[in-house]
């Protein structure tokens, strides 16, 4: 899609907009608010980034919501392809009710990434104890030319 598709898509004026993004706020992802930034190349759509945006009260909220969008995209694509934690320190590793509670500390951050024939999916999850816990899932499209 070009970047004035985009823009008939969506129906409203992008808050920001720069030589190649357009980026919306409040909008949906299935039944999650988030922004949106879809990225161009050439005048072309090449990826779009869902920032959730729920700040909840308890951090375990933040994990169980990453493991709803785990469900959705699995039932949408498939299993993920990649599914990776990292943890930097151990002290709730295998204490899965203070997941959310190791994210927004700095402790975990997880990725799930899903493949199909023309986009890379990647969802993830970070936080930080000052910023809170950030939400993302990104879609790229592949590189075309196989050389």
């Amino acid at each position: 899609m070009s970047r004035k598709e985009v823009q008939a898509v969506e129906q409203t004026v992008p808050f920001r907009i720069t030589d190649t993004t357009l980026h919306y706020r409040q909008r949906w992802f299935y039944n999650f608010p988030a922004s949106v930034k879809f990225a161009f190349v050439n005048d072309q759509l090449a990826g779009a980034l869902y920032i959730f945006t729920d700040r909840h009260v308890r951090a375990q909220q933040h994990w169980d919501e990453y493991q709803t969008l785990v469900k959705t995209l699995s039932d949408r694509y498939g299993p993920p392809s990649g599914d990776y934690w990292s943890w930097n320190y151990p002290l709730y590793k295998n204490r899965p009710e203070r997941y959310g509670d190791a994210v927004l500390l700095s402790h975990l951050s997880r990725s799930s990434i899903w493949e199909t024939a023309r986009t890379v999916v990647t969802l993830e999850m970070s936080g930080k104890p000052k910023e809170g816990i950030y939400t993302v899932i990104s879609y790229a499209k592949k590189n075309d030319d196989k050389k």
